[in-house]
């Protein structure tokens, strides 16, 4: 009986340093991935009228592991529904919208759990910002820009399995002219 007891102590000591070397020997949340997010998103600043919008796009990374650490590069090209109109002297209206948003930059996250990471991230966007003026009883006017700026974000991405995933993200973005937005995505994506 001693025996059997001894046994099955020393088991239990082996599984339970066992767990913790697999989680951090784990290759998870590692290597080239692809997905696909969408939200909310509201643009503010400069004399801009602000609204709010939807914002969808796709992102493209390479995560690497050191320990419990993951880290790597990531680019992500977006489009939004964002469009605020008001009215101007002129009695036709000024529309603002926001257009396509290419950003590429870097992100470093911590593997919380065997198939949590939660992480941070930051980089260069590069936006654009349309302008419809649209006159009573005359031609329309449009005119766009680009605007260049920064990106920082946090979030979560929880392993469905071993190569799909699901995600969660907020993040803010400013621009040059103080032109600001702020997001709060979902998305799905597949790791190689």
């Amino acid at each position: 009986m001693g025996m059997i007891k001894h046994a099955t102590l020393a088991i239990l000591a082996s599984a339970a340093f066992a767990v913790p070397a697999m989680a951090q020997d784990s290759t998870s949340f590692t290597g080239p991935r692809i997905g696909v997010e969408g939200g909310w998103s509201r643009v503010g600043g400069e004399h801009r009228a602000g609204g709010d919008g939807f914002t969808y796009g796709a992102t493209l990374g390479y995560d690497v592991a050191a320990g419990n650490l993951r880290f790597g590069p990531e680019i992500e090209v977006s489009d939004s529904t964002q469009k605020e109109c008001r009215a101007i002297a002129t009695g036709g209206r000024d529309c603002e919208r926001a257009d396509r948003d290419l950003y590429a930059g870097a992100r470093i996250g911590y593997v919380a759990a065997p198939s949590l990471l939660l992480y941070g991230k930051g980089g260069y966007t590069n936006a654009r910002f349309s302008d419809r003026i649209e006159n009573a009883g005359a031609s329309d006017m449009d005119s766009a820009d680009n605007r260049s700026g920064y990106r920082i974000g946090a979030g979560a991405e929880y392993a469905v399995t071993r190569n799909v995933y699901v995600s969660g993200e907020y993040r803010y973005s400013h621009w040059s002219s103080s032109i600001h937005q702020n997001q709060l995505l979902a998305g799905v994506g597949l790791r190689f």
